[in-house]
């Protein structure tokens, strides 16, 4: 977002940005709340989601990563709920002096705003695959999606199933037939992607049911 600003004015919005700490479980930002900047994740995870009769999570925000842009600009309270998965900390950068910037540096501004496309084309992306993809081919876009032989779910598997859409049952009965297929080797939260095309087709003509 910042790269194409002068680094005084990154500076200077350093010097004026905040640190702040969250405990695991703890929230950073309740729905209906006003952000109070341009929150960034420099470690730890954060989840993004709404609340009703059940949780379901909308995003994961990680180290590098930052939330909150379309509230901070439209001037209104946060639709969702910004929860710690895991001990985090942020930097909040003031709304006052990045609004300042989003005017008088258009480099700033058009990276701003290809921030927020990216984020709507992903929102549409993961309503497609909602709609129109089952239970297997949406995990196994996801694991695809973390792009490594080894990776590491970032955060419990409850989570992770609500992030996809599904349930916990769901989540562990397909990671047990990919095991079976011998597509995937599975150690906790740990997870070995023996084979990501025979993955991508096995899920592809997976029977799992919508969940």
């Amino acid at each position: 977002m910042f790269r194409g600003t002068p680094r005084e004015r990154v500076a200077a919005l350093a010097r004026q940005s905040l640190v702040a700490q969250a405990p695991a479980g703890s929230a950073i930002v309740c729905r209906g709340e006003r952000v109070p900047g341009l929150m960034v994740v420099v470690e730890g995870l954060a989840k993004l989601a709404l609340k009703g009769d059940s949780e379901r999570v909308l995003r994961f925000v990680g180290a590098g990563e930052t939330f909150g842009e379309a509230a901070l600009v439209l001037g209104q309270p946060l639709p969702i709920d910004a929860v710690a998965v895991a001990d985090t900390s942020l930097v909040v950068v003031p709304a006052a002096p990045l609004l300042a910037l989003f005017d008088r540096d258009r480099s700033f501004a058009r990276e701003l705003l290809a921030t927020l496309c990216r984020r709507l084309q992903a929102m549409v992306a993961d309503f497609e695959s909602a709609t129109q993809h089952d239970a297997g081919e949406r995990l196994a876009g996801y694991l695809g999606s973390l792009g490594e032989e080894f990776v590491c779910l970032p955060a419990p598997k409850a989570l992770i199933a609500s992030r996809l859409g599904m349930t916990k049952e769901t989540l562990s009965r397909l990671l047990r037939t990919f095991m079976d297929q011998g597509l995937i080797k599975v150690a906790k939260r740990e997870i070995r992607i023996l084979d990501p095309v025979r993955l991508s087709a096995a899920a592809r003509s997976s029977a799992s049911s919508r969940a």
